[in-house]
């Protein structure tokens, strides 16, 4: 993410955040805004990439927006000016989020009134509209299909929350199971151990190495205790920092989308968002080369965005995208084939529409699989965790026992 200081048409600073893989990327980007670019730098961000997360929020936030642009789009299509439109949305005032969207819709609406198109009125608030959303406008602006352009915003906004909510689910149960074990071992070595370090101590003879671990570990926790919190702190802060450069960003990226699994699943996600986005934006009659620039924007995922910037590339080139979507491992034989067969028939934003839902069907059956499948397995683990570390309290006093008799 980049930040942005730019001078509007009336000589206004206007300031941003939005998505890209150099500064130069971004600086062109605010350039198609109507924007003249001051300064583009790097945006403090997360730990971990928001991949799931459309017009800059959670759920909640994708519900407002859905909402917004499905009002706007029902009433734009009763021959409701845009003012009087926005005029009525602003008391939508239900939930926090649907509050913060009123007063940003407000906002807007001065823009409006004050000669401002709707699409450049939006682009200055990208924390609630991104890159897709003010392109998506844009267009619908150009080719007068304002109406028809916000439904197809409504239905991709909601498919992309849906979407986000299933793999939320699959996460939270192994999410909150690895939380219990890491409190658990931690009361353990905290409490625990030390209650029973004085008797081993008074045990003659050596303890068994498993004992002899455990013991070292409690002591490590009680009495270094602040040394360990300084360096997880440390370590999440140098991951920070290493995440926040391009070559990080790739990497980290990389290492996601190979986990088992999991990585499986992260690339299908991405693969259904940016496929999805893209068909929208063809359908819109957005430029081929910039639709593919804006749809890798939303796929949360560098590799596949760097993959399909590249693609974009040789389109512009004069290539096919099919083409150029074969040059990357990560774009499967079926996307490429789909694509393929969508150019040559002059239906490509179709074919992207069931590439979208065939991925996203792929997604629900991994997380209906990854659900019943990690469940017995956490369990277990739980069970090894606890039982091993109780086990190697108990064998000295088994071996106790036995010199005793």
């Amino acid at each position: 993410m980049y930040g942005y200081r730019a001078i509007d048409a009336l000589g206004t600073i206007q300031t941003g955040v939005l998505p890209g893989e150099s500064p130069d990327t971004v600086a062109e980007r605010v350039r198609r805004m109507g924007l003249r670019p001051i300064a583009v730098s790097p945006k403090r961000g997360q730990i971990f990439s928001k991949e799931f997360s459309v017009g800059g929020g959670g759920t909640g936030r994708t519900d407002a927006l859905a909402l917004f642009s499905r009002q706007l789009s029902t009433m734009t299509d009763a021959g409701t000016p845009i003012r009087s439109c926005l005029q009525v949305l602003e008391r939508q005032r239900e939930g926090k989020h649907g509050r913060a969207l009123a007063e940003v819709v407000k906002l807007v609406r001065a823009d409006i009134e004050n000669g401002d198109p709707l699409s450049d009125a939006l682009a200055r608030r990208p924390e609630w509209f991104d890159e897709f959303y003010v392109s998506m406008v844009r267009a619908g602006e150009a080719g007068s299909s304002l109406p028809m352009v916000l439904e197809r915003l409504a239905d991709a906004t909601e498919s992309r929350s849906r979407l986000r909510r299933r793999i939320r689910s699959a996460m939270a149960y192994p999410t909150a199971v690895a939380c219990l074990i890491g409190l658990t071992v931690i009361a353990m070595l905290t409490y625990l151990i030390p209650t029973f370090s004085g008797i081993f101590a008074d045990l003659k003879g050596s303890l068994p190495l498993p004992t002899r671990i455990v013991i070292l570990l409690s002591h490590v926790m009680t009495a270094y205790l602040p040394l360990v919190v300084f360096g997880v702190v440390a370590f999440l802060w140098l991951l920070r920092r290493w995440r926040r450069t391009p070559a990080g960003e790739l990497r980290f990226d990389q290492i996601k989308l190979r986990l088992p699994v999991f990585g499986k699943l992260a690339t299908l996600a991405a693969l259904a968002r940016f496929s999805r986005s893209l068909a929208v934006l063809v359908h819109t009659g957005v430029p081929a080369v910039d639709a593919i620039s804006v749809a890798s924007s939303t796929a949360g995922s560098r590799v596949v965005s760097d993959a399909a910037t590249a693609s974009a590339r040789s389109v512009s080139n004069g290539g096919r995208l099919s083409d150029g979507l074969a040059k990357h491992p990560v774009f499967t034989d079926v996307v490429v084939q789909m694509v393929s067969v969508g150019e040559d028939t002059g239906s490509l934003d179709e074919m992207l529409v069931k590439v979208a839902d065939m991925y996203e069907l792929q997604v629900n059956t991994t997380v209906d699989s990854l659900t019943s499948l990690l469940e017995p397995l956490l369990i277990v683990a739980m069970g090894l965790v606890v039982g091993g570390m109780l086990l190697a309290v108990y064998l000295p006093m088994f071996k106790a026992i036995s010199l005793v008799k």
